[in-house]
């Protein structure tokens, strides 16, 4: 059996024999319980034994996290000195992670249902018996998986090589351009070394090695005389077209496509680039590797592994200040299963379930409308989006490899649109995208090669959100009439080389201008139309019969309409005098799209990025902008991702779908709360999946995904809202229950059910309790843990999250308290701590929280310091809560790792930390809780503060006596459940259901 099918058909433990079998070796099926530890032991694993290869065992685990399984059982194994390989599953979320017994070899991860070809090669490289004994087979083990890395240490080297022709370039150039010209470069390379993988350089397999050579051995220059002639002189010109010089490379095809076409930076660097740089790109990159275009199991660097090359060639700072995170292609594929039948819906008219009905029954009327489906992706990144569509939309009919081939050609040149602020985004997209067609060719000889479509006109460099125009104002759509001439010029483009091509760009660009300044002329009419009605509003009379006049809200919006009509005008003049769009403009570049309403479906995984770390002045505009995201306001941090979300509303078409992945706080946090509203009321909600620990989801981002796929129209009456992206997601939640605006719990097993009622019937903590954060030092080097020698009498215990348990504090670490009894900061430090932090007034001064005061003042210091207060982690895994009450406690001051309720009494600090350890109210804020890492969750004061708090709560001694219990150690976890749910007037069913929420977090039972 073909171990692609194989692997989809593994579900549980007892199959994994199978796969053992299919590698040739023997099969088992032993139960080793004490295997990882002592049966039932705090770390214990039950193990399976499921074959052996000679004297090398195969052992396999069940579990959530299965390449983390398997790492650290290899681990324990080698620890113990035992050659064996492990195989942990993972059937809900289709992973088989593989690890052998070795110290420093990664381990594989595979998608069952999707299997990467690399990962069938690694699985393939292990078939065959054992020969030489177990360690001998174990190296072998660990060679193949150590060829899944070959493509991180590919684009490794790729980003060093980037870096050092970069830097080396000649010319008077600026730090982005060099990355730029050094990337446009490399990247004609790399797409010349899959294409000599498909044999069409002159039949040769080591086309560009030998010509390198032969430059080196004859000392001349490799970029005049090898790629210049190479890039410009062959693969850009057909056959019958090019110079002596050309033919002596033999038979290469005609590749066209705007990647061997002189770039403006190019001629800013009239030198060639010095042959070290390129010998040693030559040397150190390309020829340490082999490359593939082969869909099928095979050894080397394969097209599919090229998402990775925009993590590689970023720089760590400039990805997180743009928030860019390469999005791995089985979360690509689930979101685009999950969005293709809710774009075709919308084509059909019809229900999602319908159109993957009539797709599975090849309806001739799904298949048409599914030709015609336009997709965008508003920042393309690496292009894994668009790659995804390309693929599944070509996949979707069916048909022979040769069929395939030609049809992927036509969605390439017809479906796909794509756009991304960056320059090198663009470049990577449009490689991907090329090589995903050579991939299908099944021609060997290059004259037959069909040249490559130009995607120039497709995917565009360009500002998806802001246009310089004015931060609210819209431009109206141009006529049918310019938008036909542009969809004609665009396909004619898309096909066009040579002469012909630069004709037909610039009567494109001529077109696209005349299409803006369409658009400009309409909104100069109306806002002209607007300063009118301003004027004559002013003019007419008030109630009493008086001239109103320009009262203040008249003329603000005088003034807006006026200079927004003034930058309009400006722009109309520009545009049609240079006959140029001078910036990028969806309803102008794409005026064909916009003139059918908009985009059939808009996906992507936009840019993350937290409100503070956006300029200020994109801030502005960004609230001026977009209505989701300014309510947010930036005391709630919104995230970039927020204002994407209501641009792929904007931009996709009555009844057309958006997916997008955003990040997980979206669905809970208040910054949302908009968005939510909004998407809740007026789209339709498919699916809602917070993907936080799903292993296909485990991308390079400090914060979690959220896949949301909707359809822009109103929700139809009890319709419900899928919690997962694939199959299995169960009935979901009613959207009416998600529009409110409130956080949206999703995958809760009922319980969110049971919190609704429970919110609506009892009033909300936050409502009777504020909540705090803790002590701010802004600078923990010199406040914690500070020299020995401090006076004693400025000695505090600190609490950090990590110290709280339920009802207890095991503080650990000194805080160096500088405020006097009444929480003020004393006026002077005595000699010892003043020796201390007085050398480091400058960066005391320098805390983002100073503001003119002592220069060893600490912040927020009230709620912290009060008599009786209740503290919480904000990070855990479970909500934890403790009484601090009182002389007792007055030297364990909170940090801001915790939250503080002060309390008007110790008995209240203690009933209400009582309750906060309860079950059901840990399960209730479990619900409301952000995902964190690590299976963490959040519990900030707004999650707190929207639990239920009854007001017979803070009035019960019988609380107070179970949080003093707690304290001194005994187990108070039963009585406190049952008081709490006479409290809240829980039903068996309904402690059943939150209880379910925290069986497994609950670590700290009493």
């Amino acid at each position: 059996m073909e171990l692609g099918p194989l692997l989809g058909s593994l579900h549980s433990l007892e199959a994994l024999p199978n796969l053992v079998g299919a590698l040739g070796h023997q099969r088992l099926f032993d139960p080793v319980p004490d295997l990882f530890g002592p049966p039932g032991g705090r770390g214990s694993t039950a193990a399976v034994a499921v074959g052996r290869a000679g004297d090398f065992p195969w052992f396999a685990v069940a579990s959530p996290h299965a390449e983390r399984s398997a790492r650290s059982l290899a681990r324990r194994l080698a620890g113990r000195g035992r050659i064996a390989g492990v195989l942990a599953l993972d059937s809900a979320g289709r992973r088989l992670a593989l690890a052998v017994a070795l110290d420093g070899v990664p381990s594989l991860s595979i998608d069952l249902d999707h299997p990467a070809p690399t990962a069938l090669a690694c699985l393939g490289r292990l078939e065959g018996g054992e020969s030489g004994g177990a360690l001998a087979y174990a190296l072998r083990v660990a060679d193949a998986l150590s060829g899944e890395s070959a493509g991180r240490r590919f684009f490794q080297a790729f980003r060093t090589t980037l870096e050092r022709m970069a830097a080396g370039l000649p010319g008077p150039l600026r730090g982005e351009d060099r990355r730029s010209l050094a990337l446009l470069q490399l990247t004609r390379v790399l797409f010349l070394y899959f294409v000599q993988a498909k044999g069409w350089l002159a039949g040769r397999d080591r086309f560009l090695a030998e010509e390198v050579d032969r430059c080196l051995t004859r000392k001349r220059s490799i970029h005049r005389d090898l790629l210049q002639p190479l890039f410009f002189g062959t693969l850009n010109r057909p056959a019958p077209e090019r110079g002596s010089r050309a033919a002596r490379f033999g038979a290469v095809p005609f590749l066209n496509g705007g990647l061997f076409e002189p770039h403006p930076l190019e001629r800013s660097v009239p030198a060639a680039i010095p042959t070290p740089l390129w010998r040693d790109a030559f040397d150190q990159l390309f020829e340490r590797f082999h490359f593939t275009v082969s869909e099928t199991p095979g050894e080397g660097i394969a097209p599919d592994m090229l998402g990775r090359v925009f993590e590689g060639v970023m720089a760590p700072d400039l990805r997180r200040a743009s928030g860019t995170f390469y999005t791995p292609a089985a979360l690509v594929r689930g979101m685009l299963d999950a969005a293709l039948p809710a774009a075709l819906a919308g084509r059909l008219n019809c229900g999602e379930s319908e159109a993957g009905r009539r797709l599975g029954d090849r309806d001739p009327a799904a298949f048409a409308a599914l030709r015609s489906l336009t997709v965008l992706d508003p920042a393309v990144g690496s292009g894994a989006f668009l790659l995804g569509a390309l693929e599944r939309l070509s996949e979707l009919e069916g048909g022979k490899p040769e069929v395939l081939a030609r049809r992927r050609r036509r969605i390439l040149e017809r479906n796909l649109f794509g756009v991304d602020l960056s320059t090198a985004a663009v470049r990577l997209t449009e490689l991907r995208l090329w090589l995903a067609v050579i991939a299908g060719e099944s021609s060997n000889r290059p004259e037959l090669v069909r040249p490559l479509p130009n995607l120039d006109c497709l995917i565009r460099q360009g500002d998806s959100l802001l246009e310089p125009l004015g931060s609210g104002l819209r431009l109206p759509p141009p006529g049918r009439d310019s938008a036909g001439a542009i969809a004609s010029l665009r396909r004619r483009v898309v096909g066009a080389t040579g002469v012909e091509k630069r004709t037909l760009l610039r009567d494109l660009r001529y077109a696209e201008a005349a299409a803006c300044a369409e658009s400009l002329a309409g909104a100069e009419r109306d806002l002209a139309q607007a300063v009118t009605e301003c004027l004559q509003e002013a003019r007419g009379c008030d109630l009493f019969g008086q001239r109103r006049g320009i009262d203040h809200a008249l003329r603000s919006r005088l003034q807006r309409f006026r200079a927004e009509l003034h930058a309009v005008r400006a722009a109309r003049r520009a545009v049609v005098r240079e006959r140029e769009v001078p910036w990028f403009h969806y309803q102008s570049h794409f005026a064909d799209v916009f003139a059918s309403d908009g985009f059939d479906l808009v996906a992507g995984n936009p840019p993350w990025l937290r409100s503070e770390e956006i300029p200020r002045s994109m801030r502005r505009r960004l609230a001026g902008r977009y209505r989701w995201w300014r309510s947010g306001g930036y005391g709630n941090r919104p995230d970039l991702a927020v204002a994407f979300l209501e641009r792929a509303v904007e931009l996709a078409r009555p009844g057309g779908a958006i997916a997008l992945l955003v990040p997980a706080k979206v669905a809970t946090a208040g910054y949302g709360a908009a968005a939510r509203h909004a998407l809740a009321t007026t789209t339709t909600l498919s699916r809602v999946a917070d993907l936080t620990g799903r292993p296909e989801a485990a991308f390079d981002a400090t914060v979690y995904p959220l896949a949301i796929v909707a359809r822009k129209g109103p929700p139809p009456q009890g319709h419900r809202v899928h919690t997962q992206l694939g199959r299995g997601s169960g009935r979901g939640v009613a959207q009416s229950r998600l529009q409110s605006g409130g956080p949206w719990i999703l995958q809760s097993g009922g319980a969110d059910a049971t919190l609704a009622r429970l919110e609506r019937r009892h009033p909300l903590l936050g409502d009777q309790i504020t909540c705090h954060l803790g002590v701010k030092t802004g600078a923990n080097a010199l406040f914690l843990d500070p020299p020995r020698d401090i006076e004693p009498e400025l000695l505090r215990w600190a609490i950090r999250g990590r110290d709280v348990r339920p009802f207890r504090v095991d503080a650990r670490v000194r805080l160096l308290w500088t405020h006097g009894p009444d929480g003020q900061p004393l006026k002077e430090l005595p000699p010892r701590a003043a020796e201390h932090l007085l050398p480091q007034l400058i960066s005391l001064r320098a805390r983002a929280d100073y503001q003119g005061q002592r220069a060893w003042t600490l912040f927020r210091t009230r709620a912290a310091t009060a008599p009786h207060r209740v503290v919480w982690p904000d990070l855990g895994r479970t909500l934890a809560a403790v009484a601090l009450t009182g002389a007792r406690d007055a030297d364990r001051l909170p940090l801001n790792s915790c939250y503080v309720a002060p309390t008007s009494t110790a008995a209240d600090a203690e009933r209400l930390a009582a309750w906060l350890n309860s079950s059901w109210i840990r399960a209730a804020a479990l619900l409301r809780a952000v995902p964190a890492a690590g299976g963490f969750r959040r519990f900030s004061a707004a999650t707190v503060g929207g639990l239920p708090l009854p007001a017979s709560v803070l009035s019960d001694s019988d609380l107070s006596g179970l949080a003093r219990a707690g304290r001194r150690g005994e187990a108070v976890q039963e009585p406190l459940d049952d008081l709490a749910a006479r409290h809240l007037g829980l039903s068996a069913g309904e402690r059943t259901t939150l209880g379910r929420l925290v069986a497994a977090r609950a670590h700290h039972r009493r």
